[in-house]
């Protein structure tokens, strides 16, 4: 597993050792408490190392520079996030890895807010660098999956929220969750309108659903919208001070698009952990 240190990769990890599993959890950032080894997926040694000290079963590929660092270095981001995807492909490919599974994103939909939530058939419209990255990197396992059989999978993920981001501009996602009201508070930020609304997974919906397609003894289709909560913003800040007691502040922008995850649904009987829930077991004393 790459990106085994961030959000999502150290929810998995550990949903997937709690299954028995055998996991060889690596990350540019290491982690010797948690058994995150290094590796930096923009050099050729480091991945090679990494299936020839190993016999691989699955790649859960999740490493990657989220959109506010790839505006900042966009060269040393698509090294990452294209280069080093397709470079994990290759070896992966050569070293007969029965299953690839892609954390990929929403964002190959684009930023614009479209009138409904977009499905699989929806064509991709990426209009910005991390979006355009995570769409190519979908073209070539599903060309690989056509005509070779690799079982390369995707998940398209929609925004994840929940205690425990580490590296990611969009601190509220984890705020909401972690702060607790003190004397003179500030006010969580959450930069959107009031009423724009958000497709919203919490992070250990997110970790379930990877599982699955790592686990999955078949693969109905090959890219997945991942299932997720819609919010108003004003509906999910009235949640977040009347629960956790902590004032929000809210900003202008658009929610951008919507996951309609009924495919991911149907084919796994897979039903979504309420974001309400996840906030009422967080709360803090009264």
């Amino acid at each position: 597993m790459t990106g085994a240190g961030g959000q999502i990769g150290s929810r998995l990890a550990s949903l997937l050792r709690a299954a028995g599993h055998r996991v060889l959890a690596v990350d540019i950032h290491t982690n010797a408490l948690e058994n995150v080894e290094p590796c930096d997926i923009r050099r050729d040694d480091h991945t090679a190392r990494l299936f020839d000290s190993a016999s691989i079963r699955t790649v859960v590929h999740l490493a990657a520079v989220l959109p506010t660092a790839f505006r900042a270095d966009p060269g040393m981001a698509t090294e990452v996030n294209l280069t080093g995807t397709l470079r994990l492909l290759r070896e992966a490919r050569a070293h007969r890895v029965e299953r690839f599974v892609f954390g990929s994103s929403l964002s190959v939909y684009g930023s614009a807010t479209a009138s409904r939530a977009l499905n699989e058939h929806d064509v991709p419209a990426p209009d910005d660098p991390y979006g355009a990255a995570k769409r190519a990197a979908e073209l070539a396992g599903e060309s690989l999956a056509v005509t070779t059989g690799f079982g390369f999978v995707a998940l398209r993920m929609a925004r994840v929220v929940g205690p425990g981001a580490k590296h990611t501009a969009s601190g509220w996602r984890s705020q909401i969750f972690e702060t607790v009201a003190s004397p003179g508070q500030l006010p969580i930020s959450i930069p959107f309108a009031p009423t724009a609304r958000l497709s919203l997974a919490h992070v250990d919906e997110v970790a379930r659903m990877l599982a699955i397609l790592a686990d999955a003894a078949d693969l109905p289709h090959r890219i997945y919208n991942g299932p997720a909560e819609v919010w108003e913003t004003q509906q999910l800040a009235a949640l977040v001070e009347r629960v956790r007691k902590v004032p929000v502040r809210l900003g202008e922008a658009q929610g951008g698009p919507l996951s309609d995850g009924t495919r991911f649904a149907e084919d796994f009987g897979f039903r979504l952990g309420g974001l309400a829930d996840y906030l009422a077991s967080t709360r803090g004393p009264p």
